[in-house]
């Protein structure tokens, strides 16, 4: 009884683990695609974070000073 009592614990900690993630990088994801960043530096802690894990990157050390914010082109 406690093998199972256990076992069901640790799937639930793995699939909350994994919510979290997946929430985490969702919601950097939104921040990149609305603040149109992805050709800068991350601005933050979760964009950063999301970057790490899905695996991008700036070539640019730095942002370039000066530059003109990107219009709304969505409507």
């Amino acid at each position: 009884m406690a093998v199972i009592v256990i076992g069901v614990g640790l799937i639930v900690l793995a699939a909350g683990i994994t919510i979290g993630i997946v929430a985490v990088v969702s919601w950097g994801i939104r921040q990149e695609e609305r603040d149109f960043s992805l050709t800068r530096d991350a601005r933050g802690k979760v964009s950063r974070g999301t970057r790490l894990v899905t695996d991008l990157y700036v070539r640019q050390r730095s942002d370039a000073p000066g530059a003109a914010p990107r219009p709304d082109i969505y409507v």
